[in-house]
């Protein structure tokens, strides 16, 4: 096998299930009508279709569903590896119970990734640390934050590359209102001080 199938096999097989302690039933991947009906995109890479999200159930160590997405660190356009591999990230999500809604939010958060990936929004950058997506989650969500995560390793290496982590977290009205203002990192710092940790809960309260 070549580097692109030796490393998504290291991933899928080997990091995943050392980080999260399983892959769950097995992969919710992206299809055709994800990008038609939120994006308005009807020409689609087949490639891209092969990128998905894992949900991974609680441990003996942890109490939390984590679902995780794989496919952005995947090196299609190179047989080498590189300083980092494809994306170079890889998002999580953490929940208190098992939720449907966390997989299609990071699907279509992968979607978008994707398409910032191949120009459709001009020159801009791929999703990174501190940023704020617009996505409402009811009741109380009205934006996802990217954070750098707190109680997992915020990289893992693969045979292609490093991959960051990117945690998923998700903010009201108010609190978007403060990070515009201040910065997403003094939110986070506020978020991880309130809950102890950066559990994506759309029940709870603001904490501005």
């Amino acid at each position: 096998m070549g580097l692109l199938e030796d490393s998504w096999e290291q991933r899928e097989e080997q990091v995943y299930p050392e980080l999260f302690g399983g892959t769950g039933e097995g992969i919710y991947p992206l299809d055709a009508s994800l990008f038609k009906n939120q994006f308005g995109i009807d020409s689609i890479d087949p490639r891209w279709l092969h990128f998905g999200v894992f949900k991974c159930a609680p441990t003996s160590d942890r109490k939390t569903w984590v679902y995780v997405t794989s496919g952005m660190s995947n090196t299609w356009e190179s047989d080498d590896p590189q300083e980092y591999s494809g994306f170079g990230t890889e998002f999580i999500l953490e929940t208190d119970e098992e939720s449907d809604w966390a997989i299609n939010a990071l699907r279509s958060l992968v979607a978008f990734n994707i398409l910032v990936s191949v120009g459709h929004y001009g020159d801009k950058p791929l999703v990174d640390y501190g940023d704020r997506i617009p996505m409402s989650i009811e009741p109380n969500i009205s934006s996802l934050m990217v954070v750098k995560p707190n109680q997992f390793p915020e990289s893992f290496d693969l045979i292609s590359g490093k991959v960051d982590i990117l945690q998923i977290t998700g903010i009201t009205a108010q609190e978007l209102d403060y990070a515009k203002e201040k910065n997403s990192e003094a939110l986070a710092n506020m978020l991880f001080k309130f809950q102890g940790s950066f559990t994506l809960n759309p029940d709870r309260l603001g904490v501005i």
